[in-house]
């Protein structure tokens, strides 16, 4: 990064005007930075708070690299002395974390001033009046999705802290290997064919698999897995299911964001394929089995430490992987064959707020485009305004994508770029980008958590060949339908 207007023992006020790393400590001690009022916005409209109260922001972790919020709230405390915020976490996991945000929401509990809503909730928080709408907000310099994700009904209720989107992440020297074996040169116009969407690249990921996996005797950890998925018992486990059925072309959602199911025939085609990936086999590991106890911890873990060909995850994930303790084998990424799912939080101002009108100007400082940048380029998530995509000076991706097979797959995945550059500080910003743009967004319900927990409990049925779901785990089309279809309108299938 640049230095800019002020450089210091504690970081620097960069050329985009923004205070980043530990710089903080900058404004401690001394007078605001001349312009910063203006920056930030004055107080004379917020409310008085009373002795001790500060603004509550109700959250998941932070796993920005570095803590980036927390850098974030320090700022503002910084410069809002007299209206002080803080960040309550409750989980990483996006179940609790919704189950911790909805009972403080139906108690009316007003020590909560703004919920960091995972983007699929907004619809259903704001149907049932626990957010203020934003009067006002305007989606100008947001990204359309995830603008779009924090309104219901023509009114915008929250607006969005960052974006994410599923991305398929490669162990490139596994795949060198694997062209290596075969005799073969890497080809550089289709390095991983995924032509036919998500079948694709499951075809393409157990060849490579059947090559290389197991114990070879050589000087590398053994492989067990094609593809590290996230298929445990929750959130992402529909995550993960829904982007493999649209890239088999089995689902979509429609113009009002209503999930389609028409499709029954490819949907079952779809699962009895995972399924027979699941199953462990007598002579062996699958290639795909170990995700049925994966999380996203634990299959970056396996990724990591060299147990996979792919690994479907976050942007975030990129950060850990080359990072100060990175994963000892290059690493290449690309968007998901067939359109990630678009993920992402976004804050909302709580309707039992003391405060309401300060917590708002707390949410528009962390929703805008210098903090935006920061989470981006500081943090290693995906930026839901358009700024920092453009900035070649903000390296999401740590490093140029200069490795050939790396350059060759971030290549074949844009086009080489949205602008068609080859500026290899700006390709993974691109690819980055283009994945979003690509994103289907998931299911926009009142009564989403009810279709998710039982899409769950169906599908992971089927693939287990074990539960409740008709037949002692077979798939039966018509009953999948009417159980979705029931839980879409709130209603729990017996």
């Amino acid at each position: 990064m640049t230095g800019g207007a002020a450089d210091g023992a504690h970081g620097s006020i960069t050329r985009r005007g923004f205070v980043v790393g530990g710089a903080v400590g900058l404004l401690a001690g001394a007078g605001l930075p001349l312009g910063l009022e203006q920056l930030f916005g004055g107080t004379a409209d917020l409310e008085r708070f009373a002795a001790g109260d500060q603004l509550t922001i109700l959250s998941g972790r932070d796993e920005t690299d570095g803590g980036q919020r927390r850098l974030l709230v320090d700022l503002w405390n910084r410069v809002h002395e007299a209206h002080p915020a803080r960040i309550v976490e409750v989980s990483s996991n996006a179940d609790r974390a919704y189950s911790t945000m909805l009972s403080a929401a139906q108690a009316g509990e007003p020590g909560y001033d703004i919920y960091n809503l995972d983007i699929p909730w907004v619809p259903q928080f704001a149907q049932s009046g626990y957010l203020r709408e934003l009067d006002g907000a305007t989606g100008d310099g947001f990204l359309g999705e995830p603008w779009a994700a924090g309104t219901w009904e023509g009114a915008a209720y929250a607006l969005p802290f960052n974006s994410d989107v599923g991305l398929l992440y490669c162990n490139l020297d596994l795949i060198g290997e694997y062209y290596r074996r075969k005799g073969e040169e890497v080809p550089r116009a289709d390095p991983i064919p995924v032509q036919g969407g998500w079948d694709g690249l499951d075809t393409f990921a157990h060849d490579v698999f059947a090559e290389v996996g197991g114990d070879l005797g050589v000087n590398r950890p053994i492989v067990d897995t094609a593809i590290a998925l996230q298929l445990a018992d929750y959130e992402g486990f529909t995550v993960n299911l829904w982007e493999i059925l649209l890239g088999s072309r089995a689902v979509s959602v429609d113009e009002t964001g209503r999930p389609v199911f028409e499709h029954v025939d490819r949907i079952e085609t779809a699962l009895e394929s995972l399924a027979e990936r699941l199953r462990p086999p007598s002579d062996g590991p699958s290639g795909t089995a170990a995700s049925l106890a994966f999380d996203e911890q634990g299959s970056l873990a396996a990724f990591a430490g060299g147990r996979a060909v792919f690994l479907r995850h976050w942007p975030r994930a990129l950060r850990l992987l080359r990072g100060k303790d990175s994963a000892p084998f290059r690493v290449g990424f690309m968007p998901v064959p067939g359109g990630g799912v678009l993920g992402g939080q976004s804050l909302a101002v709580a309707a039992a707020s003391r405060y309401p009108v300060a917590a708002r100007r707390l949410a528009e400082f962390l929703t805008n485009e210098r903090s935006h940048q920061l989470i981006f380029e500081r943090g290693g998530f995906a930026a839901s305004r358009e700024a920092p995509y453009r900035d070649a000076e903000a390296p999401w991706a740590l490093e140029p994508v200069t490795d050939d097979l790396a350059s060759a797959l971030v290549d074949y995945a844009t086009g080489k770029g949205v602008d068609g550059t080859n500026d290899p500080e700006r390709k993974a910003n691109d690819a980055l980008r283009l994945a979003l743009d690509g994103a289907s967004p998931r299911p926009r319900l009142q009564h989403y958590v009810e279709l998710s927990e039982e899409f769950r409990r169906y599908v992971r049925a089927v693939l287990t060949r074990s539960g409740s779901a008709k037949g002692g785990g077979s798939f039966d089309g018509a009953e999948f339908a009417e159980r979705m279809n029931a839980a879409m309108d709130g209603k729990i299938p017996q």
